[in-house]
């Protein structure tokens, strides 16, 4: 007799979600950590040190600029890669709770969130717009945060095609990470209020 027991759906997808908003949250850290490495080697804020070194009587080097040239290098790659990261990881966050959610209201139960990914490892985010949930969530009080966020997402999302410093990509990733938790109460709620007996038993 097998002692393996079954996990109910609702429990299998909302940790599927509750690990893609970890995940997003670890790679917010991680960018985080970048924007302060990289003001911990501000110019500005570095006391200036005099002395250089001959490189086989050729030439001199200051191996003081040399090094801070080189770290600044490092910290302005470790940035990039972070906030591209995080901005990936947030907008999945935000479409694969919508979708579970979505799903859970029109009568589904998906065990999981459904994602795909690129040959870079990037999730696929869709080019649709976030659903709009208002009217589906009953009298729920945060349908209009939920709304005022997607909101937000949609005009950062606009702002995207341009031309962006690190920072505004890094609004549109906040947005989304805040759209994200938003989504994840609204289906807890829905799980906790709506779990009934009737609607179809189909995967997704």
């Amino acid at each position: 007799m097998s002692n393996i027991t079954t996990i109910a759906w609702f429990d299998s997808l909302t940790a599927s979600v509750f690990a893609l908003g970890a995940a997003a949250r670890e790679m917010r850290l991680a960018h985080q950590a970048a924007q302060v490495a990289s003001w911990q080697i501000e110019p500005a804020r570095l006391r200036l040190v005099i002395g250089d070194v001959n490189i086989r009587g050729e030439y001199k080097i200051s191996p003081c600029d040399i090094a801070l040239s080189q770290v600044r290098g490092l910290s302005r790659a470790y940035q990039r890669m972070t906030t591209d990261l995080y901005e990936n990881l947030a907008l999945t966050y935000a479409h694969g709770t919508a979708a579970a959610l979505l799903a859970v209201i029109k009568g589904y139960r998906p065990r999981y969130v459904e994602l795909q990914r690129d040959q870079t490892d990037h999730y696929i985010v869709p080019s649709d717009p976030l659903p709009d949930f208002r009217g589906d969530l009953g009298d729920w009080n945060g349908q209009r945060r939920l709304t005022l966020l997607r909101s937000i997402v949609a005009a950062r999302m606009l702002d995207h095609s341009g031309e962006l410093s690190h920072g505004s990509m890094a609004g549109l990733a906040d947005a989304a990470y805040a759209y994200g938790e938003q989504a994840e109460t609204a289906l807890h709620h829905l799980l906790l209020t709506s779990r009934t007996d009737h609607g179809p038993e189909e995967e997704q």
